[in-house]
């Protein structure tokens, strides 16, 4: 490195050293020369001092001899922040309530209690997943104290609504009583929890889970005594009523909270998601009340395998986390669009089998549990309704997956379309509860494939 004339090589070296770092990050000399300015070096000083004619050759000159060796940049924040205990906290959430399920199936008796039941999840998923849709958006725009105040009024809407279907639902089928409650708090209780785990306050859901999976629990390991059958059901209807109360008593977090309460573009950003709610629970609740021969009747392979497929979105969570930070990796590493989209096909593939994985380890929990409390007997026949619901659940991680990217319209499209022919050619029975879920994978992995490549999608 040289120095100028009429400067000693340690004045040199120290000015040298002052502006290394503007030097080295610098993309021009004028870059340099306003760094010079700034510390005070001015034309005068240039030209008394160093022998130059103004501040802006003073700069070339240190430009020209220091060389370039950009800062790396900060890195940038994680957008989904979420580590292991939360996804695990997430799946244990909603692993929980299925405990309260085989407990009231011994208290539910009376006519229009799968219909009834069906309508609750139908309308509390499709409810609680718009719900879900309208919070995050005003939580990522506005800030927590605003979403709070919108997921509180939805969820007073939200239990109006429940209460309404469950009463005209009761008049339609003559449901007892009893079996209008459980699903008026089947659906409370996906509210509740939907504001719960969007506003971060989850382990909330812990306190609420409690009565109910307690109670039900001493029920089933005591025999189910008829003695314990109102403590039970008192047990039951705590876990939805805490779920509510804690949701709307929370104190509320930082933020403003004025404004509107609702806009046109939530509401109708909401609409997509509570269609794919209610098209979800009906993929998943059709076979169950079908019957393998499509005309009613007991449908053991999609009774024991309709749980751990409904258990198994905390997979599916995980593993959908996984695959966005994969691609968010992917395209920090390269500029090459088909070395980009085959990896991220790669990663596609592998996020799939993730869930797949998690999913079949629920199902033969599931199974092993009924077998040990006698809840089942095991049969070869269920076995191909078993690997219909594997495939849905595969098929349907893929819809989130899309959704989760902005790709809307064509995953809801087929989905609803899988629904509509399971119900119309529900008379060929387990032939098309086969063949549908088959067909939507086939659609939405193709889909998802000619989608995902393109780094677009993941900016």
């Amino acid at each position: 490195m040289t120095q100028l004339a009429g400067i000693s090589a340690a004045e040199w070296d120290e000015l040298c050293a002052r502006f290394a770092t503007v030097c080295e990050s610098a993309v021009d000399p004028f870059e340099v020369a306003s760094a010079l300015e700034f510390e005070g070096v001015s034309d005068r000083t240039a030209t008394a001092e160093y022998g130059l004619e103004d501040v802006f050759a003073l700069a070339r000159v240190l430009y020209e001899e220091i060389p370039r060796q950009p800062a790396e940049p900060e890195p940038v924040p994680d957008p989904w922040p979420h580590g292991p205990l939360r996804l695990m906290l997430h799946g244990l959430l909603y692993a929980l309530p299925a405990v309260c399920f085989p407990a009231a199936g011994g208290l539910l008796a009376g006519p229009g209690v799968l219909p009834t039941l069906v309508v609750a999840l139908l309308t509390g998923w499709g409810l609680s997943q718009g719900l879900a849709a309208i919070g995050y958006h005003r939580l990522g725009t506005a800030g927590r104290g605003q979403a709070q105040r919108v997921l509180r009024a939805g969820l007073v809407t939200g239990l109006a609504t429940v209460g309404l279907v469950m009463a005209v639902t009761g008049h339609i089928t003559g449901g007892h009583p009893a079996v209008l409650c459980f699903g008026a708090g089947e659906g409370a209780y996906m509210l509740g929890a939907c504001v719960l785990l969007v506003t971060g306050t989850e382990l909330w859901l812990l306190v609420a889970l409690a009565p109910g999976v307690a109670g039900a629990a001493v029920f089933l390991l005591s025999g189910r005594p008829p003695g314990l059958e109102h403590l039970t059901w008192a047990a039951l209807a705590a876990t939805p009523v805490l779920a509510c109360v804690i949701a709307l008593s929370g104190r509320t977090g930082p933020g403003p909270v004025a404004g509107r309460l609702l806009v046109a573009a939530e509401l109708g950003g909401a609409v997509p998601a509570f269609l794919l709610g209610v098209v979800a629970a009906g993929l998943l609740t059709f076979p169950v009340v079908a019957g393998p021969a499509g005309h009613g009747g007991v449908n053991l392979g999609a009774l024991v395998a309709s749980i751990p497929l409904a258990l198994s979105m905390g997979v599916a969570e995980w593993s959908l986390l996984w695959y966005r930070r994969r691609t968010r990796y992917l395209l920090g590493v390269t500029n090459n669009p088909r070395w980009f989209r085959r990896q991220a096909h790669l990663s596609l593939l592998g996020a799939l089998l993730q869930y797949l994985s998690g999913t079949v380890v629920l199902v033969c929990l599931a199974i092993g549990v009924a077998i040990e409390t006698g809840l089942l007997r095991p049969r070869h026949e269920m076995m191909p309704e078993i690997a219909a619901y594997l495939v849905l659940g595969a098929a349907m991680f893929l819809v989130l997956l899309l959704q989760a990217v902005r790709v809307r319209a064509v995953p809801l499209a087929a989905a609803a379309a899988a629904l509509g022919a399971e119900v119309a050619l529900r008379q060929h029975g387990l032939a098309v509860q086969l063949a549908v879920p088959v067909a939507l994978l086939f659609v939405v992995g193709s889909y998802g494939l000619a989608c995902l490549g393109a780094a677009v999608r993941h900016a």
